[in-house]
C-alpha cells in the first residue's frame, strides 16, 4: 500500500514533501518496521529509508541515498551538504500522520467495559485476577485515539465515560494498552499517542 503527499516542484523549506510511503513486510513489522519511505530530492537523489518504532515514538532507523538516474552513477558524488539537506524531520512528521490513517478500520467504542469483559471472560478462570482481554486493550486503544482526535485535555475523562468506568482505571488501561504494544509511544516532547504494532496488525485484518 502507498500514500503519497504531493507538494509544488518550488515548495519553500518547511513545505509538506513529496513522499512515498509503503507498508513493510510482516517480518519487518515484527521487527519495529512503521513504514518505508522514497523521496526524490530536487538535485536528482532518492533518499530510500525504513521509519521503525523506537523508545520514544517514531525514529528513522535506515537511511540510503542514491542517483535518481542510473547513468548518474559514476559522476554524481554524495556531498555533506546533499546529506544535511535530506528532510528527516517532514519524513518524520508524515509518516506519524500517516500511521494514524492507513488502513483504518474505525470501531467506536459503543461498549461499556462490563460488556466487554462479560464478552471475553476465560472459559476456566484460574486463581486470582485475570488479565486484561486484548479485545478491551484494543478498544481502549482505538477509543483513546478517537478521543485525541477531539482534542488532547479531557481525551482520557470521554473515555471513560464511554467504558462506564472511572477515570483512574482508564488511565491505567490505556498505559496498559501502550506497555502492550496496542499503542505507540508519545513522540518525545510531545503529549498523545500513534497506534501501535498490535492494532495496525489488527487494523488491517478486520478490514472488510
Amino acid at each position: 500500500m502507498t500514500r503519497t503527499h504531493d507538494a509544488p516542484s518550488d515548495a519553500e523549506p518547511g513545505s509538506p514533501i513529496e513522499l512515498n510511503l509503503e507498508i513493510p513486510q510482516p517480518h519487518e513489522r515484527a521487527a519495529g518496521a512503521v513504514a518505508h519511505f522514497m523521496h526524490a530530492s530536487p538535485e536528482g537523489w532518492l533518499v530510500k529509508g525504513t521509519v521503525a518504532q523506537g523508545p520514544r515514538g517514531l525514529v528513522i532507523s535506515r537511511v540510503e541515498v542514491l542517483p535518481e538516474a542510473e547513468s548518474a552513477t559514476a559522476t554524481q558524488s554524495v556531498t555533506s551538504r546533499m546529506l544535511r539537506a535530506v528532510p528527516l524531520g517532514e519524513i518524520l512528521t508524515q509518516t506519524q500522520h500517516w500511521t494514524k490513517a492507513f488502513t483504518i478500520v474505525s470501531v467506536p467504542v459503543i461498549q461499556t467495559a462490563d460488556e466487554i469483559l462479560a464478552a471475553h471472560a476465560p472459559t476456566n478462570p484460574g486463581p486470582g485476577r485475570a488479565p486484561l482481554p486484548d479485545e478491551l486493550l484494543r478498544q481502549v486503544a482505538e477509543g483513546y485515539l478517537m478521543e485525541l482526535g477531539q482534542g488532547l485535555r479531557g481525551a482520557v475523562q470521554r473515555l471513560a465515560e464511554q467504558l462506564d468506568r472511572p477515570e483512574g482505571t482508564v488511565s491505567n488501561w490505556v498505559a496498559k494498552a501502550r506497555k502492550d504494544g496496542w499503542l505507540g509511544p508519545a513522540s518525545q516532547g510531545r503529549a498523545g499517542a500513534t497506534p501501535g504494532p498490535r492494532l495496525m496488525e489488527s487494523r488491517r485484518t478486520r478490514r472488510p
